[in-house]
């Protein structure tokens, strides 16, 4: 079975980095983020490391201002730990944050139900020349 992170390789591979793409993988990213942000508290390096294992090539450039950013939004908070004599920063998801990811769960199970699974919803299953009106939905 091909994974998304490994056909989204092949697809930039071939394509290069198109706009549409590199956005929709900036969000797979975030919503990576909060997934496990919400399972335990994450730092930098532990995940660029997660990233990686599934086949997204991060910098910290990117991974960091995206952290201050889901900070700011507040989906996330930081806690500054002292270890090993440095500094390290932990994120981990707020209330916000778990309304946030649970949002994005559903949003995530309709795409891949119609995109991938071929799952229609119901205004897919009319006949064609059958939408209702706007104004009847």
């Amino acid at each position: 079975m091909t994974t998304p992170s490994a056909t989204g390789g092949a697809f930039r591979a071939a394509h290069g980095p198109t706009p549409v793409w590199r956005e929709l993988e900036l969000g797979a990213i975030r919503v990576h983020v909060l997934h496990h942000a919400a399972e335990a508290p994450v730092y930098g390096t532990w995940m660029v490391d997660e990233l990686a294992r599934h086949g997204y090539a991060l910098s910290y450039g990117t991974l960091y201002p995206m952290l201050h950013r889901l900070e700011a939004e507040g989906l996330l908070r930081r806690d500054e730990r002292v270890e090993g004599g440095r500094v390290r920063k932990y994120y981990a998801a707020t209330s916000q944050g778990f309304a946030a990811l649970a949002q994005a769960r559903r949003l995530v199970d309709e795409l891949y139900r119609e995109v991938v699974a071929g799952v229609h919803g119901e205004r897919d299953a009319l006949p064609p020349g059958s939408m209702p009106d706007k104004d009847d939905v």
